[in-house]
């Protein structure tokens, strides 16, 4: 009963740990062998200036920048915990939430954080989300039906009669705060879609950091410190570089790194550790977990066979995960029911290998050796070796498999992101049948991730069901946050049973540093570095 209640307390840590349906997509597996002609490190002072931290962001850069620009009301820890940060602290009632926010904030154009900044963002962000609506997850809108202001420093939010109540701290924490000259320079646009979105250089936020240049469309963005932060003692470092992969690619990013160029890189590929282990100056972390790896399957296709449960069963037992796991992977993921870590997982276990049970289902679903069974497996280049291995899995026992490979990450947003398809681009126009994807834990919240299995949410690549619908909707009903989590359960319960994708790993996030700042604690979560907290040894 004890070991029960603790599977179910860590379940639901992990749970608050969110997860988010933003795709990520990394080079996880490093298919082909990198080699460095340099060897050796200078500590070179020029190279290793004492007062700026230089950061290769792979993993969603444009939030890595935002969030050291932009703030929330609420934030989460390095734990993955629901914190304060604008707002101080918050009471919470049936039908309004109170937040109160510090006082002695100012944005970085000297304008007063207060009750009327955030009504302003409000306004804003109702305004632009009428024309581009914001994931379903975290549409602060489907809880909140209005604002106001009590006094210059406490805000009351109301809900909705039907509100989701239980993801209000969820919608909070993707509820940026900007500054007026922002929406002087934007006409009045709160961002959409990614709302920590920095476009251009300027005075937009309350964080830690000011972006002073954005460099070729945002491959380099350049920080320097907010000498006014709220936060006393922060940031640790008076400069920032980030760099996207549109600057340095992955190759590129480990050279750096060898050469001293950089401080940290944040997707690191277990087959390359071996070679940075090499180099005294280079440590590493890994944070779990941080990207779950699975093989979408789409049912919208029409005529798929995918349709039938049956077929979607076989599929699932003719993966050996656990090869996968031994040689693709390198050991270095953890094995995954559903959505969740396999010892977190209140009981599911990752489906079988079991070759004989899918030819039967393959048999009574029509397909056989005069019949095989078509699937066109699509895959973002960086997948590759996963997909041929899956692709030679399923080629053993009589299953036709085409390949369909993207070489652009561009290429792979237009054909697999829902958000990408609208009248001229349907998804029911794709050739894919399976489609290997990376797609963030991140600190947002589990049910971004069950939205794609809504019918009217965001990344959706099966029909619509009236079971998962129903739910789903229980769950963002739930009165708590709690609540709302134990009906997620539920809900993930009745997917793994449905065969809806094809889960396999859950992937760490493996960072590698300079050892001038190894000696700090990194965040688990992806995009949400904590850049303020780093230090620079001296």
């Amino acid at each position: 009963m004890e070991k029960k209640k603790s599977l179910k307390k860590s379940r639901l840590k992990l749970l608050r740990h969110g997860l988010g349906w933003i795709f990520c997509i990394t080079l996880l597996f490093g298919a082909h062998a990198i080699f460095f002609t340099t060897n050796t490190y200078a500590n070179d002072s020029k190279k290793t200036p004492q007062d700026t931290l230089r950061v290769i962001a792979h993993i969603a850069t444009s939030w890595v920048v935002g969030n050291s620009v932009v703030e929330p009301l609420v934030y989460v820890d390095n734990e993955n915990n629901f914190v304060p940060n604008l707002a101080k602290q918050w009471t919470l009632g049936p039908e309004y939430i109170d937040l109160h926010l510090h006082q002695g904030v100012v944005f970085h154009d000297d304008t007063p954080f207060n009750s009327s900044s955030v009504l302003q963002n409000w306004e804003r962000y109702v305004e632009t989300a009428a024309t581009k609506t914001p994931y379903f997850t975290l549409d602060l809108r489907l809880a909140i039906r209005d604002m106001e202001a009590l006094d210059a420093h406490t805000v009351r939010m109301y809900f909705h009669v039907d509100a989701f109540m239980g993801q209000i701290l969820v919608y909070l924490r993707s509820f940026y705060m900007y500054s007026p000259t922002f929406f002087e320079a934007f006409n009045g646009r709160y961002p959409q879609g990614n709302q920590a979105n920095i476009l251009k250089a300027g005075p937009w936020g309350t964080g830690p950091y000011e972006i002073t240049k954005i460099q070729d469309g945002g491959a380099i963005s350049l920080l320097r410190a907010n000498a006014r932060y709220w936060q006393k003692g922060y940031p640790r470092t008076q400069n920032l570089e980030i760099y996207s992969p549109a600057a340095l690619n992955t190759q590129e990013a480990y050279q750096w790194m060898i050469e001293g160029k950089a401080d940290l890189f944040d997707a690191v590929s277990p087959s390359m550790l071996p070679i940075l282990g090499k180099h005294a100056h280079l440590h590493r972390t890994l944070k779990y977990p941080t990207s779950h790896l699975t093989t979408l399957f789409n049912t919208r296709k029409p005529n798929s066979p995918l349709r039938d449960i049956r077929v979607r069963e076989a599929l699932n037992l003719l993966v050996d995960r656990h090869t996968l796991h031994r040689f693709v992977s390198q050991g270095s993921a953890r094995m995954t029911a559903f959505i969740l870590p396999l010892d977190e997982s209140n009981g599911l276990q990752p489906y079988p290998y079991d070759p004989q049970r899918a030819t039967l289902l393959l048999n009574e679903a029509g397909f056989n050796e005069a019949n095989p069974l078509p699937l066109v497996i699509g895959y973002y280049i960086s997948e590759e070796k996963l997909a041929k291995a899956i692709g030679a899995m399923l080629q053993s026992k009589g299953v036709a498999v085409e390949f369909e490979q993207y070489t652009t990450r561009q290429e792979y947003y237009k054909h697999i992101k829902n958000y990408t398809h609208g009248p001229d681009n349907p998804i029911e126009g794709e050739r894919w049948d399976l489609s290997i994807v990376q797609s963030g834990l991140y600190t947002n919240t589990v049910a971004t991730h069950f939205e794609a299995f809504y019918g009217k949410g965001g990344n959706r690549w099966i029909e619509v069901d009236n079971e998962a619908d129903r739910l789903f909707l229980e769950a963002m009903h739930a009165p708590s946050w709690e609540k709302a989590q134990e009906k997620f359960v539920q809900m993930e319960l009745y997917l793994y049973q449905q065969h809806y994708s094809m889960p396999l790993f859950i992937w760490p996030s493996i960072f590698t540093m300079h050892q001038r700042i190894a000696h700090n604690s990194f965040s688990g979560s992806g995009y949400l570095l904590n850049l303020k907290e780093i230090s620079i040894a001296k």
